[in-house]
């Protein structure tokens, strides 16, 4: 009886296939772990742009300058804000698509650039730049009215029930 051998280009063949099976598996699984849990409501972020983003938004500390924003509720991508005069941030990645309804994260006496914008987000900027067309006169945590302050906007959220009054120096486009 003759031993009957195979070619190398055998083992090629259906090597190849099985190696690029395992290397998407392996890239979906990484995919679908990395998911975005470390997303939380109340945690404050960096974002220059509101709308639909393709990357999650880069987290910063409260107090900083460049948190410009405060995730209030964190809902599935079709899912609605609550009341509210929030800025909706729409993630769309492959695995993990939300929507955070983002608040402003700001303190009395911030000064704000892009405050009227539609999509780019408003961003702290001293009060002496040029670029300020808004100031944060008034912020309380809860319900208020805005009547005894010379704001020309109020922002008020249900959740968390909060108010900011802001007083912009530049009508809408």
């Amino acid at each position: 009886m003759t031993e009957h051998r195979r070619s190398k280009w055998f083992w090629v063949g259906i090597l190849v296939p099985v190696a690029i099976v395992v290397l998407s598996a392996s890239s979906w699984i990484v995919g679908y772990l990395s998911t975005t849990d470390d997303v939380r409501e109340g945690d404050c972020y960096a974002v220059t742009t509101f709308g639909d983003v393709d990357e999650d938004p880069v987290k910063a500390d409260c107090g900083s300058v460049e948190a410009n924003a405060k995730a209030g509720v964190k809902t599935d991508a079709g899912g609605a804000c609550p009341a509210g005069e929030y800025d909706q941030l729409i993630v769309d990645k492959t695995f993990a698509s939300y929507k955070l309804c983002m608040m402003l994260n700001a303190k009395q006496g911030d000064c704000l650039e892009n405050f009227l914008a539609d999509s780019v987000a408003y961003q702290k900027v001293s009060c002496s730049d040029s670029a300020r067309d808004a100031e944060v006169l008034k912020v309380v945590d809860g319900v208020a009215t805005c009547e005894d302050t010379a704001a020309t906007h109020l922002k008020s959220y249900s959740t968390p029930p909060s108010t900011v009054c802001v007083k912009s120096t530049k009508q809408p486009a």
